[in-house]
């Protein structure tokens, strides 16, 4: 009867042990969640204040293809509208 006692006594030793293992190694998965997913939210903007002022439709959202066209890059020249002559060789 001795023996079993003792048997009960160490597999409930044993077992809170075992919980309480399991429990840090749970609170320390659910720290390492949380400041990942606010790594995340800080990289992609999340904690930036929303615009409520601007539509998120694009209709008020110039085209760039149009801007392009209208300016000329630094290294071309602009367009004169007049035919280029070409150099004769003699």
């Amino acid at each position: 009867m001795v023996w079993e006692v003792v048997i009960l006594v160490v597999l409930a030793g044993a077992f809170v042990v075992l919980k309480i293992v399991q429990s840090e190694s749970d609170r320390k998965r659910r720290l390492d969640r949380a400041q990942r997913d606010l790594r995340v939210k800080a990289a992609t903007g999340g904690f930036a204040p929303k615009k409520w002022d601007e539509p998120e439709t694009e209709e008020n959202e110039p085209e760039d293809d149009a801007c392009e066209e209208e300016i000329p890059e630094a290294d071309e020249e602009p367009d004169s509208g007049e035919p280029e002559e070409k150099e004769k060789t003699d």
